[in-house]
């Protein structure tokens, strides 16, 4: 009794190092095809048609059309960019907002920590719409800190996690309830509650 059919088999043709959507950086990859093989006796014989090629990340495991490779590496860096430009911007505000007063003092730090990290002035106004925005948004940073968390090192969730403290405490006064905003900004970027507090113990003092 002879038996015979057909299988796709995936394989892998090349590999070298691309620009990951997902990772946000130069990432290795593998260049795979799926194709069908004649099997005999369920063994690959015989190549016949490609049904299908993809690039795999090896990092995140993620499938892409073979086009990927031809990202705009500088493309990727503005967007991430401007990504976690709009992410500090909100999560400064959404502190604000945390005690139901806007203080001058703290839409002023606002102003200080985005030039300093971004090199851009922020007006009154942008404040403004951020809030009625954040407000709309039910003041969620879970979701804005979630495409940020894989893509930052510990330093630059600490800067995140900072200037959430420094516009906190630009009243003069840190609450429980701004502490515990803090703690969930932590969280949100994968950071441990033990660094967060202990982080948050050092700009204390």
């Amino acid at each position: 009794m002879i038996i015979f059919g057909t299988r796709g088999v995936t394989y892998s043709t090349d590999s070298g190092e691309f620009y990951c959507p997902t990772c946000r950086g130069q990432i290795p990859y593998k260049h795979k095809r799926v194709r069908r093989f004649f099997t005999l006796y369920f063994i690959p014989l015989i190549p016949l048609d490609l049904l299908g090629e993809y690039i795999e990340c090896q990092q995140c495991d993620n499938a892409y059309e073979p086009e990927v490779l031809h990202l705009d590496l500088e493309a990727g860096e503005v967007e991430f960019e401007a990504q976690f430009h709009q992410a500090i911007k909100r999560i400064m505000v959404v502190m604000m907002m945390a005690d139901g007063n806007v203080a001058d003092q703290e839409v002023e730090v606002i102003q200080g920590i985005y030039s300093q990290l971004t090199g851009i002035d922020l007006s009154r106004e942008a404040i403004g719409e951020e809030i009625i925005q954040a407000e709309a948004d039910g003041r969620n940073i879970a979701n804005t800190l979630a495409d940020l968390a894989g893509h930052l090192n510990d330093n630059g969730k600490e800067m995140v996690v900072k200037a959430a403290f420094h516009v906190a405490a630009a009243d003069g006064e840190f609450q429980e309830e701004e502490k515990e905003l803090i703690v969930s900004i932590g969280q949100a970027l994968e950071m441990s509650s033990a660094h967060v507090n202990g982080l948050i113990s050092s700009l204390l003092e």
